[in-house]
């Protein structure tokens, strides 16, 4: 049994609870208690690495950000109530984050002295230190170690992003290693190792190396198109990420086909529907899919689940027309 519900159990058992400090929404600027209690609850389920110094900052926001997408919430960084309930239940060992769905049983906060309140705080942190070990396969982030790190640190110095010890410890060089990489595929370049960065790490074979990565700037009006050996031709394209579980949006595309991963939408003025195509960071794709908000050189990326579009975001990349 991990310590981490042997810790939260004797906790439960020995306290009437802990207060529900979170009466109102918190979010980017504020300051207090408040703030603290819920960075201690994100420090404790691995997604904060940070002091819990009371102010709800850029780091705050993206570590609720990261929960409520994996539980399926609104990401939109701020603590309301919902959020608050499920973070701490999951701090608590009181739902299972990796099997919960919307609409099961959470624990309703109960009220405790508030002389109880740091030492099950201080408890949070001591079991945060043993989930920061990571195995193949989770999540990589600066500060865990494990299996995984070493996995990952072993996999960059392949592919000659890394040239230190492969020692499952995730420092900085790690990260370093890791953010260019990430840039080299087209992926988001933050450092951690999620699905996408595991999936390319995977890859037998590297796709194109030269300008993969276009960059966070509006694609360039004078080139866009040119020429890349082995492949048709290379357009600069501003890509979001779509997914038919998403409320509202049809399993079917405008072809008729079903939606899926593999799939992307364009405008066919631009990229022909039919049309393969290679996406750094993603793999193949093929244009079976249109949208009223895909105009130009823009495209819309198909993932079979909302968190995977999460993940992947708003790029401005390069993407190889495969003849």
């Amino acid at each position: 049994m991990k310590l981490k519900r042997i810790v939260c159990t004797l906790l439960l058992i020995s306290a009437v609870g802990l207060s529900s400090l979170c009466s109102a929404a918190l979010k980017y600027g504020d300051k207090g208690d408040d703030v603290k209690e819920i960075q201690d609850y994100l420090i404790a389920q691995n997604l904060l690495h940070a002091e819990a110094d009371g102010f709800y900052g850029a780091s705050t926001v993206n570590a609720i950000k990261d929960f409520q997408t994996a539980l399926g919430l609104t990401a939109d960084g701020v603590c309301g109530k919902t959020t608050y309930k499920l973070l701490r239940a999951a701090a608590y060992d009181e739902i299972d984050v990796t099997t919960f769905k919307l609409g099961d049983y959470v624990p309703e906060p109960s009220n405790a002295p508030s002389s109880i309140v740091a030492p099950i705080l201080s408890a949070v942190n001591v079991v945060s230190e043993v989930t920061q070990q990571a195995g193949i396969g989770d999540i990589i982030k600066l500060g865990m170690k494990g299996d995984g790190v070493s996995y990952v640190q072993t996999r960059l110095s392949e592919l000659g992003y890394f040239d230190g010890d492969a020692n499952g410890i995730c420092d900085e060089s790690t990260i370093n290693a890791l953010k260019k990489f990430q840039k080299s595929r087209g992926i988001t370049a933050d450092g951690i190792c999620g699905k996408r960065t595991y999936r390319a790490l995977d890859e037998e074979t590297p796709p194109p190396s030269d300008g993969q990565y276009y960059s966070a700037n509006e694609p360039s009006e004078d080139e866009p198109f040119t020429e890349f050996p082995g492949y048709g031709k290379v357009i600069h394209v501003e890509a979001t990420a779509y997914s038919s579980q998403e409320p509202g949006l049809s399993s079917y595309t405008a072809t008729g086909t079903i939606c899926r991963r593999g799939v992307i939408a364009v405008d066919p003025s631009v990229i022909p529907l039919g049309t393969k195509v290679y996406i750094p960071g993603y793999g193949y794709a093929v244009a079976e899919d249109t949208g009223g908000a895909i105009v130009g050189n823009k495209i819309d990326v198909a993932f079979d689940t909302i968190s995977e579009c999460y993940e992947f975001g708003r790029q401005y990349i390069k993407i190889y027309i495969v003849d």
